[in-house]
């Protein structure tokens, strides 16, 4: 084995589906030091750390590569054909929990980097990695580093998340059917028929953001005998899903040319205590995926103007609480680092890549607080569908991208 595939191997014997992240950055670390690569550990918690690594000569753009620590939990490992955390090669694959969402993607921009150092003379400006925690868990560990002021001078951003699709899996899709979550100007059929390869991959420039809130709805729980007592908040809650219905399909129309149209899911609805009295609390959630075009702001706006006019209509009352708040991401298919990307990595993996949007959402939404016009990219080993029993990567992709990582960066700091 390989010195490429033994630091990949050791990253996913780290289980880091218990929040185990500072074991993955203390490896990370000890590898950097004795390359003689500057980097420090960023501490959340116990247990908890991420790391952001840097070389280059500081005299011209920063180009940043983000990667996750964290994996998502093991399941039932009984149902693998390996374990899941030993990091088996059987031919062309390489199996383990997390490989491909996403260590085999952190490792990649690792050896890149690793392999830029002995070059580092030749790199006018700076190459960046971070190593963040709790992406699968939603806690947002590239917000911290962000707030903290780590991310302040990045110029592009590039992400190692997974970006492939089996070419087996489209094969088997209806001619007029299109890939969920993913959207794409060109015809996938005719993309794959060009690819001699069993994956095929996209170049990632636009996802949604994310909005999620709950609205509780508060009134006064009586017996059923005497409603008159009460006052039925599932009766006001039902109003107001009704009203946001019609705000959601007035911003169901607009659209952006590459991620379409804002997403509204209605995601969980509780009420009551039982069959015989009135409901005295009741809570709908809601879960948005967003297009630049209709800001959050406005989103929030007119939620509230609808809570407003209820509570002043009614007995009961409702309250908005909001939680996640991410905003959509979006880049130039023209961009530097953009077209270095199709021209590298169309030549590397001899396949078509196009550029696409997607509905899920990555650590972009934080590092585009303190850079709007960042130059962003998603591009990475492994399969979209990830968290499978038997999780892999083949081997040649993930080679394959520590080539394309390194010489983006290396062309992106000419």
């Amino acid at each position: 084995m390989n010195s490429e595939d033994e630091l990949l191997r050791n990253l996913v014997q780290i289980n880091t589906a218990g929040k185990n992240e500072s074991a993955v950055a203390t490896y990370l670390k000890k590898i950097f030091d004795e390359n003689n690569i500057q980097n420090q550990l960023v501490e959340f918690d116990d247990g908890r750390s991420g790391l952001i690594a840097s070389i280059g000569n500081g005299n011209g753009p920063t180009i940043a590569f983000d990667g996750h620590e964290d994996t998502v939990a093991l399941g039932d490992t009984s149902r693998w054909q390996v374990d899941p955390l030993a990091g088996t090669i059987i031919n062309d694959k390489f199996f383990g929990r997390g490989i491909t969402d996403m260590k085999s993607g952190l490792a990649a921009g690792v050896v890149a980097m690793l392999r830029l150092k002995q070059h580092e003379a030749s790199l006018n400006g700076t190459f960046k990695l971070f190593a963040t925690v709790g992406e699968e868990l939603g806690e947002l560990g590239a917000e911290q580093m962000v707030r903290l002021g780590l991310a302040n001078d990045i110029d592009a951003l590039l992400v190692g998340e997974p970006s492939g699709v089996p070419v087996e899996f489209v094969s088997k899709l209806p001619k007029e059917a299109s890939l969920p979550g993913i959207m794409l100007s060109e015809n996938i059929h005719e993309v794959v028929a060009k690819n001699s390869i069993n994956e095929q991959h996209f170049l990632t420039i636009a996802h949604k953001g994310a909005l999620t809130y709950k609205v509780k709805s508060q009134g006064i729980t009586a017996h059923s005998s005497m409603p008159e007592l009460g006052v039925n908040a599932i009766d006001t809650l039902v109003n107001f899903i009704n009203q946001q219905s019609q705000v959601f399909q007035k911003i169901e129309r607009i659209k952006n040319d590459i991620l379409g149209a804002t997403t509204p899911v209605v995601t969980e609805i509780s009420g009551g205590e039982q069959p015989n009295t009135v409901p005295g609390s009741a809570e709908v959630s809601v879960f948005i995926r967003t297009i630049p075009e209709v800001t959050h702001e406005e989103i929030l706006s007119q939620i509230s103007r609808i809570i407003d006019d209820i509570n002043a209509n009614s007995h009961a009352k409702l309250t908005l609480e909001t939680d996640i708040s991410l905003e959509a991401v979006y880049s130039q298919k023209e961009s530097k680092l953009n077209r270095l990307a199709k021209l590298i990595g169309e030549r590397v993996l001899q396949q078509s890549l196009p550029f696409i949007g997607v509905s899920g959402g990555t650590d972009a939404s934080q590092f585009v607080k303190v850079n709007p016009n960042l130059d962003f990219l998603v591009f990475g080993p492994g399969n979209i569908s990830a968290h499978q029993v038997d999780e892999f990567v083949y081997t040649n992709i993930y080679h394959s991208f520590i080539d394309i990582y390194e010489e983006i960066i290396r062309d992106y700091l000419k």
